[in-house]
Parts: C-alpha cells; sequence; structure tokens
C-alpha cells in the first residue's frame, strides 16, 4: 500500500514539473510580439509569480515568472507595458 502511495505522489510530481506549460522558449515565443500585461496573463495564464513596486519617478514596475519545463520565464514589465523577457535555468 506505502508503495502505491509513493508511486501516486511521484508520478504526480512529475506530471506538475514536466508537462507543465512548455519549455522557456516555447513560453517566450508565445508572448513574443505581447505589449501589455493583459495579453501576457491572457496568452500564459497566471504567473507562478508576481512581484510589484512603486519606484518613484519610475513608476509601477512588475515581474511575473513563469515556470517552464525546462527553467523559467521573467518578463518585466513598466507602468504596463512590457520590457523585457529573460529566461532562466531550473
Amino acid at each position: 500500500m506505502r508503495s502505491e502511495q509513493a508511486l501516486i505522489v511521484l508520478v504526480s510530481l512529475m506530471l506538475i514539473t514536466g508537462c507543465g506549460r512548455g519549455t522557456k522558449n516555447e513560453l517566450a515565443n508565445k508572448v513574443d510580439k505581447l505589449t501589455t500585461v493583459e495579453e501576457v496573463k491572457k496568452a500564459l495564464g497566471k504567473p507562478d509569480s508576481y512581484d510589484v513596486m512603486e519606484v518613484p519617478i519610475i513608476g509601477k514596475t512588475e515581474t511575473l515568472t513563469y515556470i517552464a519545463s525546462d527553467g523559467e520565464l521573467k518578463i518585466s514589465v513598466l507602468n504596463g507595458k512590457v520590457m523585457m523577457k529573460i529566461t532562466g535555468e531550473k
């Protein structure tokens, strides 16, 4: 019984981490021409991590992080407009 439970947990973890949204390049390609946070969220869904900060003079900065099967995609946003897309390793 314990080995069956362990197998179920292992398979579940593999599905969650390996078959998520795709590779970081696939994610980046989906949002390549998008310019707003709303467009990105519509294309990729809710980010795995979301950070927001108000910076005097500059304005509102946001970072949306999406976990991919081979790393992560971070999207930097300034005042609602996508500025940069960065991929990183797991």
